[in-house]
């Protein structure tokens, strides 16, 4: 009779049923098919009013979504029921009963009771419900399943295929273009996920990318804003938070956390002493040497690897965490750019052309600016065409504008090369008459000017030379942000054609290449481009890889060898065939036309071996005397030929033997002989970087070299920290990465809010050091005083010392004791002897 009662006491109390059947599944089988038989029982009942709360019946299908896994094959049918319930009746259900289903669902899913392709429509279509809590509960499941299904570098590109063309059909509905429709929730909802999962690089190709852009041309604001805003900063902010890291594992970074480590010892001196802060404070101070040790080259390079182990608490990095991700930029996966383009302007010319008469909806000020930002990225990135953009933005330029920064940031970001100059021409015009003006504000005229610059950067031929020349005056401004900006635009038109310049502006440079006409500062007409020959900046790549070759061969490394064999495998290949020419020529052809010369060739070698540093890389041969040596060989070796012509040669000797000795072929240049790798333009970057720095004043290069993080030891070792010159506080190169204008590029940097970040103490104490080389004349007595390796006299100690002290001394006496005639005499002599010395 117990027996009896404690199974009827188990049917009633499911979460001790629960708790058994998971630690026993084969024992309790009947009372698990007691409870599915009474599920569906109750669900034939609930389907008679769907609207009810039910609470036992969300209780019974929890407990059965928690064993189901137990019984697989008995609970078949149980996920197609709770699916067919809710596609049925998800509008009329009770919110606590909904969420208990899906609750229910995501178990199962997460269980692998029921697969992701047979609910996630099913949650996508829930997005409808006006729920708030529920579409937060899908919004996160949906992130993270997808995140599981596509974890490491498998892809399921079934569920991905799916669910993006169940997005695309959710935005691009009917009901979605009602803001006051469910669909219009479901839309907006179903984008956000498309977004999170593009940021957290899952879905990161052409066809996600794309149904973001179907959002563009909502009519709802909130969905097209979103949509607008993900491809103005497709990337995620670095203070979101993101629970799973999945960014931190795959995007590759290589910033560090900032660790002030004065602020640090402070609070360690300051705050009560215990072993934990006692253990951050050695943790820290650790980490720091060891980034003084890896900024001066000391460090070796298994320990590189982990020098950021004390500050992150030990963990260690993982094996991919340095590899970066090739991602696409947002703007390039667009398939139709024009037509895109063509359609967002026009919903910007439809709204600020029309009115609200007739119920009709018009978009604000503030939106429209943020789709002309959009319209003017794409023309820049994509170099588009599109007329009638440049008119429309006219009608703004005006000082008195709201947000005018902004549209003048627009203008400059929609310019490219082929953008027509009569086009611009009437844009400049406009900008130079209401910005730069005497009578205008010193930041509406910096404004202006940096405008002008940021646009002829693009189109150079847009600026005709009488304005330029009448903008370039005001390099003498009071102001210094005028200044600066007048200066910047005449370092612009001196590097591209200094031609449009007056005699006076164009530069000792630049004046001298229009001279000689050697200067290859010609503006080229209106969409003509020059042919790059090979890859720029390769022959400071060479001359590297020839200094480094010595080096690596004394320390036994033969992987130069083994390429140099290589490379004269293919070079004597290459000349064998250039070298010897069809016999059917005759012997009366030129060694001219047979041989190649190589003289200039080995001079530059012989050039390279007298370089010493790296930063001489960069310096440009004597292309003259090698011109010169090389023209004197060729008129010896034609006598010599002439002569061997006279000879009497036998009819059986070859052709080939008739033009004389072979010479070597000329030598080709390292990119026609073998691919180029990642790492070697990175090395090309940094040679330039260099050659940049060894051309500027001899002061300004050491303080960038210090700026840079590079020093002389370093001549050899190339491959150092890129992240060197994060010390600099500036974000030259994230203006140079960037390929549009921002608003605080147009009021520049002396008028702008924006502040540069304050130096560390490290950082302050590298640029004094670099400042103080070469100027020891500037130095204190003392200093040189020690350099000299000697002390104080006594008659200069005698100066500092208490006059108690010397008081009894026989010169101090016999001075006091002097005579009026003495006294004046002494005076006079001490007059003259000043006058003497300039004094």
């Amino acid at each position: 009779m117990g027996r009896k009662s404690r199974s009827e006491n188990l049917l009633n109390n499911l979460p001790q049923l629960q708790n058994l059947i998971k630690r026993d599944p084969h024992s309790y089988q009947e009372e698990f098919v007691q409870q599915l038989s009474h599920f569906e029982a109750s669900l034939a009942i609930f389907e008679l009013k769907p609207d009810e709360e039910a609470k036992e019946f969300g209780e019974l299908i929890n407990f059965l979504s928690q064993v189901a896994k137990c019984y697989p094959k008995k609970s078949t049918r149980f996920p197609k029921q709770l699916i067919d319930l809710l596609q049925k009746h998800y509008p009329v259900l009770n919110g606590d009963l909904r969420k208990a289903i899906v609750q229910a669902l995501i178990l199962l899913r997460s269980r692998g009771v029921v697969s992701n392709l047979r609910v996630m429509p099913l949650f996508f279509t829930l997005f409808r419900c006006r729920d708030k809590s529920l579409r937060k509960l899908l919004y996160t499941h949906i992130i993270n399943d997808v995140k599981l299904a596509n974890k490491g570098k498998h892809r399921n590109h079934k569920l991905n295929k799916a669910l993006q063309g169940f997005m695309y059909t959710m935005i691009t509905a009917a009901d979605a273009q009602d803001k006051h429709g469910e669909g219009a929730l479901a839309a907006k909802k179903s984008l956000d996920v498309c977004v999170e999962l593009y940021r957290k690089n899952i879905w990161t190709d052409a066809k996600a990318v794309n149904v973001i852009a179907q959002a563009c041309f909502s009519p709802i604001t909130k969905v097209m804003m979103t949509a607008v805003q993900f491809f103005l900063n497709p990337q995620k902010r670095s203070g979101d938070n993101d629970e799973s890291g999945s960014e931190a594992e795959n995007d590759g970074s290589t910033k560090k956390k900032f660790v002030n480590i004065q602020m640090i010892q402070h609070q360690s001196n300051v705050n009560k002493k215990t072993k934990y802060r006692t253990r951050v404070m050695s943790r820290v101070a650790r980490a720091h040497r060891r980034e003084q040790a890896k900024k001066l080259g000391q460090l070796p390079a298994s320990d590189e690897e982990d020098d950021d182990d004390e500050v992150t608490g030990g963990k260690k990095k993982k094996k991919n965490a340095g590899k970066p991700v090739v991602n696409f930029d947002v703007l390039s996966l667009i398939h139709d750019p024009q037509g895109f383009v063509e359609k967002l302007f026009a919903r910007v010319h439809s709204s600020a052309t029309s009115t609200k008469r007739g119920g009709s909806t018009v978009d604000r000020f503030e939106v429209r600016l943020v789709l002309l930002k959009l319209i003017s990225r794409l023309i820049g990135h994509h170099q588009l065409q599109l007329m009638a953009f440049y008119p429309f933005l006219q009608r703004y330029l005006q000082p008195h504008q709201v947000d005018v920064t902004q549209i003048l940031a627009v203008l400059a970001t929609g310019t490219h090369a082929f953008t027509p100059p009569d086009v611009l021409q009437p844009l400049i015009r406009a900008i130079a008459d209401n910005f730069v003006a005497d009578h205008c504000s010193p930041e509406v005229m910096c404004a202006g000017l940096n405008t002008v610059r940021a646009i002829a950067t693009r189109q150079p031929l847009s600026v005709d030379p009488d304005l330029l020349n009448d903008l370039v005056l005001y390099r003498k401004h009071k102001d210094k942000g005028v200044m600066m900006a007048a200066r910047s635009l005449l370092a612009l038109y001196r590097e591209v054609n200094p031609e449009m310049l007056h005699r006076r502006d164009r530069g000792r440079e630049a004046t001298i290449g229009l001279i000689s006409g050697t200067t290859d500062k010609t503006l080229l007409g209106f969409g003509a481009s020059r042919a790059a020959e090979g890859v720029d900046g390769v022959e400071l790549l060479e001359k590297y890889e020839e200094k480094a070759r010595p080096a690596a061969t004394e320390n036994g490394n033969d992987e130069w060898a083994q390429w140099e064999v290589a490379s004269s495998d293919d070079e004597s290949q290459v000349g064998s065939e250039s070298e010897w020419v069809s016999a059917g020529n005759g012997a009366e052809e030129d060694a001219e036309d047979i041989c190649l010369d190589s003289s200039s060739d080995e001079d530059s070698d012989d050039d390279d071996k007298d370089d010493e540093s790296e930063g001489e890389l960069g310096s440009e041969c004597d292309d003259g005397e090698s011109a010169s040596e090389s023209e004197d060989e060729d008129e010896d070796e034609d006598e010599a030929e002439e002569d061997d012509d006279e000879a009497e040669v036998p009819d059986s000797t070859p052709a080939a033997v008739l033009s004389g000795p072979a010479k070597p072929a000329e030598k080709r240049r390292i990119d026609m002989t073998r691919f180029l790798t990642n790492e070697d333009f990175d090395r090309i970057d940094r040679l330039k970087k260099r050659q940049k720095s060894a051309s500027q004043k001899p002061q300004q290069a050491k303080r960038q070299k210090a700026d840079d993080g590079y020093s002389d030891s370093d001549d050899m070792q190339v491959d150092d920290d890129e992240d060197g010159n994060s010390g600099s506080g500036s974000s030259g190169e994230e203006d140079e990465a960037k390929d549009y204008v921002d608003d605080w590029d147009i009021l520049g940097d002396y008028h702008s809010r924006r502040r540069r970040r304050k130096a560390t103490y490290e950082e302050r104490t590298s640029t004094i050091m670099a400042g103080r080389e070469g100027r020891e004349k500037f130095g204190s007595s003392k200093a040189k005083r020690e350099k000299e390796g000697r002390s104080l006299s006594n008659k200069e100690k005698r100066k500092t010392k208490d006059y108690k002290m010397i008081a009894h001394k026989r010169s101090v006496v016999t001075k006091g004791k002097r005579s009026l005639v003495q006294k004046r005499r002494d005076l006079r002599k001490h007059i003259v002897k000043q006058k003497k010395n300039g004094f």
